[in-house]
């Protein structure tokens, strides 16, 4: 299959100014006198995209992602290296890129139009599905500084997936819109991309990246630092957001008034972190693991998966029949689900004191798309907290079928088609099942 893009030991470069004077002092002078730190955005990224893929680019927040889509649209330039491409190329950057603010909306079609290659009698013809697609009614005909994000967002995507691209590049854009305009975008994108598109975007979507990609990019520090499948970048990506996690809990922790801190009896079970821990210390949960059916730590999991949580608690007192728990929130703090060994029927009798024990939940993970934390507890049967630990874990739910809610209730359908129901009796009707 032939390149559609080639990206070549592409840099970037930018100059940074401790003070606004700087900059002039350093030009009156021809560069003798140095006033300015040197920042590279960007450091020799090279790859080359098939014709009709689409790749993600993902990483944390200052990698490089919207440099590296700029310098690929060609509204900025690289310090060095050269990127080529084959074909017209459609870009959604970020947030009102390329819109005058006092132009209409239609006035903005015809110009980013115009800036894609469309002739404007091209344009003309298209303007009908523009306008259907970014449904803004009458905003359409005012002026642009009037939009919201989401209006912005509806009708630059409009514009660039209905100018038939080549290639499409989106960076982050489709994060501002509602679920319903997201979905509409992502159903474009896949008939783009079954009509040859090559499409190049921007998300920290998990579940898009999945459902969309064949292939990923993972960014960090300005550098390239993995290439491959969007299972593989994913899980990376996700082991670097709960690093700075738990980098940030650490530091959170070490302002706070000193305590023991837990030491985990299993190397295999690392000691967790939390962001709130309460409880008289009668108890310490010293390790704790989200594990798949091969025994692997996992982050980024597929609704449905099997999970093994497994919890290691160590005894500092005698304690009779304890209870070990979790508790599953999403990002928003709902409860999702949560059970504990008083409710699944188990008992352990007297433990005493510098006795350890390792507990072991088996579940499926029927949730929906979202991020979730899992919180720990070993409590009396009162429901008094020996030790309590606010999100502890983190993990990701992805799905290649779009689930609304916090459940995933894997519902499946059937269908029966029937005669005319206004000839059906009552216990005909009650007969007729529908999934």
């Amino acid at each position: 299959m032939s390149a559609a893009l080639r990206v070549e030991k592409v840099s970037k470069q930018y100059r940074i100014y401790t003070r606004p004077g700087d900059r002039l002092k350093e030009s009156l002078t021809r560069g003798r006198l140095r006033r300015h730190k040197e920042f590279w955005a960007l450091r020799d990224i090279d790859f080359e995209i098939e014709a009709g893929t689409t790749v993600g680019i993902l990483g944390p927040n200052g990698c490089g992602k919207s440099t590296l889509l700029q310098i690929i649209s060609g509204t900025l330039a690289p310090t060095h290296g050269d990127v080529w491409h084959d074909g017209r190329i459609a870009a959604l950057l970020e947030l009102g890129a390329g819109f005058d603010p006092e132009f209409t909306g239609v006035e903005n079609v015809y110009m980013n139009a115009s800036l894609t290659g469309l002739t404007r009698r091209e344009t003309e013809k298209l303007f009908p599905a523009i306008e259907r697609f970014a449904e803004i009614g009458e905003f359409l005909y005012q002026p642009v500084k009037t939009y919201s994000s989401g209006m912005y967002v509806r009708l630059a995507f409009a514009i660039a997936a209905s100018a038939d691209p080549d290639i499409l590049i989106i960076d982050e854009a489709l994060a501002v819109g509602d679920a319903v305009f997201q979905h509409r975008c992502l159903r474009r994108i896949k008939e783009l991309h079954e009509r040859g598109t090559t499409v190049l975007f921007v998300s920290h979507d998990a579940a898009a990246v999945r459902a969309l990609c064949s292939r990923a990019i993972l960014l960090k520090g300005g550098r390239m630092i993995q290439d491959g499948t969007p299972s593989e970048v994913l899980n990376h990506y996700q082991k670097m957001v709960m690093e700075r996690e738990e980098t940030y809990q650490a530091e959170a922790n070490s302002l706070a008034p000193q305590e023991s801190r837990p030491q985990t009896s299993d190397e295999s079970l690392p000691a967790p972190s939390y962001s709130f821990r309460h409880g008289d210390r009668s108890a310490e949960i010293i390790g704790a693991g989200l594990l798949d059916t091969a025994g692997a730590t996992v982050e980024v999991i597929d609704s449905g998966a099997a999970l093994t949580l497994r919890i290691a608690v160590r005894f500092l007192r005698q304690i009779d029949e304890p209870v070990f728990g979790f508790l599953i929130r999403n990002r928003y703090g709902i409860h999702a689900y949560g059970t504990n060994t008083k409710e699944q029927g188990l008992e352990f009798g007297a433990f005493e004191s510098g006795q350890t024990i390792e507990i072991v939940f088996n579940f499926d993970c029927w949730l929906g798309i979202d991020q979730y934390s899992i919180s720990l507890a070993v409590h009396s049967r009162e429901g008094f907290a020996y030790d309590w630990l606010d999100a502890a874990l983190f993990f990701r739910v992805t799905s290649l079928r779009l689930i609304e809610g916090v459940a995933n209730l894997n519902a499946t359908v059937t269908s029966r088609r029937t005669t005319n129901t206004k000839t059906l009796d009552h216990e005909q009707l009650q007969s007729l099942s529908y999934g």
